[in-house]
């Protein structure tokens, strides 16, 4: 999904009181999955606006019209040794008040749901209730955020021996979110450096493309591998 195709996205989804989605568009994050369609698999990308990016446009919103923004204290409605859910609720002196729901899993999460639970989970209820106010309403998107997103593809995966893992019967890679096949004795997909990409814990000589923390989280790195 290039610039121009996501500027035109947010040029679809309404304004909200004096901002607009396509004066944050840094903050989107695309978010590329598989899907079988007729027997073929097929990439589908998908746009959602990071949270970060649904804080700054409810501030500018409200500093622009002189209006308070104000966020409760995280409420806990389950903590157990499996998973941490918190809601939090907003209230705008423009739109009223909204709340969002979000849960950590503790036990069977992203690495950083198990050691940073709390933080995860009212990032996430922060988001949801900006999201029900408007920020972030980008068509297609629900009222997920970016980050939602990229934790779900992480774990709805079942990782292997090389940190990658199976999804609808395919072999996805855990870092990229991007569709795996043979390569080799292993699993792989190729990076646009030429690269071949095996998991985050495969112990192979074979080249493996260094990756920044920023595109670690996103599958703008991936290509789909070679026949």
């Amino acid at each position: 999904m290039t610039r121009d195709e996501i500027l035109a996205l947010c040029n679809k989804a309404p304004d909200v009181g004096s901002v607009k989605h396509a004066d944050f568009v840094d903050y989107i994050v695309v978010v590329e999955s598989r899907r079988k369609v007729n027997g073929e698999w097929q990439s589908i990308e998908n746009a959602y606006l990071a949270v970060d990016g649904k804080l700054a446009m409810a501030n500018t919103d409200h500093r622009k019209q002189s209006k308070r923004l104000d966020f409760a204290e995280p409420k806990v409605l389950i903590d157990n040794a499996e998973q941490l859910t918190l809601q939090v609720t907003v209230t705008s002196e423009i739109y009223g008040t909204r709340h969002g729901i979000a849960t950590s899993r503790k036990k069977d999460g992203t690495p950083a749901e198990r050691s940073f639970n709390w933080e995860v989970a009212e990032t996430s209820a922060i988001g949801r209730a900006l999201a029900a106010m408007g920020y972030g309403l980008l068509p297609g998107a629900g009222l997920a955020s970016a980050e939602d997103m990229l934790r779900t593809q992480a774990t709805n995966s079942h990782p292997d021996h090389n940190g990658n893992g199976k999804d609808n019967n395919a072999h996805v890679c855990s870092m990229h979110q991007a569709m795996l096949e043979p390569h080799g004795k292993s699993f792989a997909h190729r990076l646009k450096s030429g690269a071949w990409c095996y998991g985050t814990n495969n112990p192979t000589t074979l080249p493996v493309a260094k990756h920044s923390p920023t595109k670690q989280t996103t599958t703008t790195d991936a290509v789909s591998p070679s026949p």
